[in-house]
C-alpha cells in the first residue's frame, strides 16, 4: 500500500481550493466564532421583520463557513486518518458546529411563536428571496410543534428513543457470537455481519447452506431479544408520532421530506404488479448456476460470471465522459474540469479512509473521494460519484446558499441515474459480445431485485410492523417472523421455502431508521424512469434533467422530480422503470439461452 505522497499530485484532490493555507483555514473558524458570539443579540427580536433579515443573512453566512470549515477539516483527515493533526482539525470543527446549532436553536421556536401571518408574509417580500424557502418550510411545521416547554420535554425523550437501536448495534455488532464454517476449499471461514453475503456468493452450495445456517440459528436464539428491541423502537416512533400530530408513524417519517403517503402505497402497488418478472428472473439464474429449484441460499449466486472492466483510472474516467455525452458538451466539460482541476481523491493510499463520497463546500466546487481498483463496481463507483458532484454542482450554481442542498429523497436520483446511462452504454458497446451483454443486463437485473423489490418488501413489514402497534397488537418473535415469512414468499413464490428466512428481519439495522429504505427503491425507480427518457426523448428529456439537478431544495422533492418528467406520486415513473425490468428479464432470457 503506497503512501499518500507516493500518490502521483494528479489523482489526489487540491483543497487549497478552499483555503489556501492553514491561517486561512483559523481565520475562517474565528469568524464563525466571531458571529456565534454575537448572534444572540437577535433573540425575542424577530418578530421585526428587519431584525429577521439580519439575522437570516448572519445564519446563512455563518452556516457556509462552518460548513467549509468541517469539510475541509474532514477531508483532509479522510486522506490519512493516522495524522494526528488533521484529527484535532476535524475535532475542532464538529464543536463549532455544535456550538452554532445552540447559538440558533432559539430561531425556530420563536418564529413559530409568531402570529400565523408573519412568516408568510415577509417570505413573499423581495429583499427575503434567498430565505422565503427556508421560511416556509419552518411555517409548515406550526401545526406539529407544541409549547417550548412541551417541546423540551419531547427533545429529551427522543434520547431515549434513541435507545433501541444503540443496543441493537452493539447486540449484533460486539455481542453476538457467530460460528466458524469450512469454506470453499475446506479452509475454517468465520461468519461475521460484514462477511456473510461474500459466503452468499459461494458457487459451493454446501458452503451457502452452512453460512445461511449459522448466521440464522444465532438470531433465532435471541428471538426474545431482539423482537423486545425492535418493538420499544416502533413505540419510540408512535410516540414522536402522536405527540407532533401526525396520523401516524409512517405520516411523521415522510413529512420532513414533503412526501404524501400516496407515494410509499403506490410504491408497494406497483413493486406488487412485477413480481412475476422478478420470479423469471430469479429461476432463470436457478437454471444457469445449476439447481432444479431455487432456494433463499441462492439469490446472491452470480449467475453470470467471466466478464469486467478492468481500466486504469484515466481510461475508466474517459469512459464514464464519453458514456455521459448524451447529457450535452457542458456537462462533459463539467466532469473534465473535475478530472483536470483535481477535484478527486482518486487512488487508496495507506491510512485513507475507505469506499467513495461526494462532498464538498458552496463557495468552491465539490469534491469526490475514490479508493479506486480496476473494476467494474469501482467503474460504476466514479459515475455515481459524479452524479453526486454535478448535481451539487449545479444546485450550488443556481441556488443562493440554503436553498441548494437537496432532500435525501432525491439524493441518489442523479448519481443512480449516472450509472444506469454508464451500464446502458456499456451494453450498447457490447453487442456484438454476447456473454458481455448478458453479464452487464443481469448486473442491471440483479441491482433492480436487490434495490427496488427487496427495499420494497422491507418497507412492507415497517409498514404492517407500525400498523400492528397502532392497533394496539403484541410484537413479538412469532408475529414479526410471521409477517416477513408472508411477504417472503409472496415476493418469491418460485423459490422454495427455507423456514429460517423468517429471522432475516432481525438482521436488518435500517429497521431502526424507520421508513428510510423505501426511498433506495423510489430513487433507483425515479433514476431507471430518467435514464428511459434521456435515452428515447434525447433533448428533451435533457433539458429538463438539467432544470432538476439546478433545483436543489428550493421545491419540495417531489415537484423537483416533476420538473425532471417524473412523477412518483402517482407511481407512473415507478411502473415506467418496473416496465423496463419487465423487458430486460425478456432480455435476459434469450441471452441466455
Amino acid at each position: 500500500m503506497p503512501d499518500r505522497n507516493e500518490i502521483p499530485e494528479r489523482y489526489r484532490w487540491r483543497l487549497e481550493d478552499i483555503y489556501e493555507a492553514a491561517a486561512d483555514w483559523e481565520n475562517a473558524l474565528r469568524a464563525v466564532e466571531k458571529l456565534i458570539a454575537g448572534f444572540s443579540r437577535f433573540e425575542g427580536r424577530l418578530g421585526d421583520p428587519e431584525t429577521l433579515l439580519e439575522a437570516m443573512k448572519n445564519f446563512a453566512s455563518m452556516q457556509e463557513i462552518a460548513v467549509s470549515v468541517l469539510s475541509y477539516a474532514r477531508m483532509r483527515r479522510d486522506e490519512d486518518n493516522r495524522v494526528a493533526a488533521n484529527q484535532a482539525l476535524t475535532s475542532r470543527a464538529q464543536a463549532l458546529l455544535t456550538r452554532l446549532e445552540t447559538a440558533v436553536s432559539f430561531m425556530t421556536p420563536e418564529l413559530l411563536a409568531q402570529p400565523e401571518g408573519y412568516l408568510p408574509e415577509v417570505a413573499a417580500r423581495e429583499d427575503f428571496s434567498d430565505f422565503a424557502v427556508t421560511l416556509r418550510k419552518i411555517e409548515r411545521e406550526r401545526p406539529h410543534t407544541l409549547s417550548a416547554a412541551e417541546e423540551k420535554i419531547v427533545a429529551m425523550a427522543g434520547e431515549i428513543g434513541a435507545a433501541p437501536d444503540t443496543v441493537y448495534s452493539m447486540l449484533t455488532d460486539a455481542d453476538m457470537k457467530f460460528p466458524t464454517i469450512e469454506g470453499e476449499g475446506a479452509e475454517p471461514v468465520a461468519i461475521t455481519q460484514a462477511g456473510y453475503i461474500p459466503l452468499m456468493m459461494s458457487r459451493d452450495r454446501r458452503v451457502r447452506e452452512a453460512a445461511f445456517t449459522g448466521l440464522y440459528e444465532v438470531f433465532k436464539g435471541f428471538s426474545a431479544t431482539i423482537p423486545a428491541i425492535y418493538a420499544a423502537s416502533v413505540k419510540a416512533d408512535l410516540f414522536q408520532a402522536q405527540t407532533s400530530r401526525h396520523l401516524g408513524a409512517l405520516e411523521a417519517a415522510l413529512f420532513p421530506d414533503e412526501v404524501p403517503v400516496s407515494v410509499y402505497e403506490n410504491l408497494i402497488r406497483s413493486v406488487r404488479g412485477h413480481l412475476m418478472s422478478l420470479n423469471r428472473f430469479v429461476t432463470r439464474n436457478g437454471k444457469l448456476i445449476g439447481v432444479d429449484k431455487m432456494r433463499m441460499i441462492d439469490l446472491y449466486v452470480p449467475a453470470v460470471e467471466g466478464f469486467d472492466v478492468k481500466l486504469p483510472f484515466d481510461e475508466a474516467y474517459e469512459l464514464v465522459v464519453d458514456a455521459l455525452s448524451i447529457l450535452g458538451e457542458d456537462y462533459q466539460a463539467v466532469l473534465r474540469r473535475a478530472r483536470d482541476e483535481r477535484w478527486i481523491d482518486a487512488l487508496e493510499n495507506a491510512g485513507k479512509s475507505p469506499g467513495a463520497y461526494s462532498w464538498g463546500t458552496y463557495g468552491t466546487h465539490p469534491y469526490v473521494l475514490l479508493n479506486y481498483k480496476e473494476t467494474l463496481d469501482a467503474l460504476l463507483t466514479v459515475a455515481h460519484e459524479m452524479g453526486h458532484s454535478l448535481h451539487t454542482y449545479l444546485s450550488n450554481k443556481s441556488q443562493p446558499y440554503l436553498d441548494a442542498s437537496y432532500s435525501l429523497f432525491t439524493a441518489e436520483v442523479a448519481s443512480t441515474t449516472n450509472e444506469i446511462l454508464v451500464l446502458f452504454e456499456l451494453m450498447d458497446r457490447c453487442k456484438d459480445d454476447r456473454a458481455a451483454e448478458a453479464f452487464l443486463t443481469y448486473h442491471i437485473l440483479d441491482s433492480f431485485r436487490g434495490t427496488v423489490f427487496r427495499q420494497t418488501m422491507f418497507a412492507e413489514f415497517e409498514r404492517e410492523s407500525h400498523s400492528m402497534a397502532e392497533r394496539g397488537e403484541a410484537l413479538t418473535a412469532e408475529s414479526l417472523n410471521a409477517v416477513y415469512a408472508k411477504l417472503n414468499a409472496e415476493y418469491y413464490p418460485s423459490v422454495e421455502r427455507d423456514e429460517l428466512i423468517a429471522f432475516e428481519w432481525m438482521r436488518v439495522p435500517h429497521f431502526y431508521n424507520a421508513f428510510y429504505v423505501y426511498k433506495y427503491a423510489t430513487g433507483f425507480s425515479a433514476a431507471f424512469a430518467l435514464a428511459a427518457a434521456i435515452r428515447g426523448e434525447g433533448a428533451p428529456a435533457v433539458e429538463r434533467y438539467k432544470r432538476f439537478l439546478s433545483l436543489g431544495g428550493s421545491l419540495p422533492p417531489i415537484e423537483a422530480l416533476k420538473v425532471a418528467g417524473v412523477d412518483m406520486e402517482s407511481g407512473a415513473a415507478v411502473d415506467r422503470a418496473l416496465d423496463e425490468f419487465d423487458r430486460l428479464v425478456e432480455k435476459y432470457e434469450e441471452l441466455t439461452r
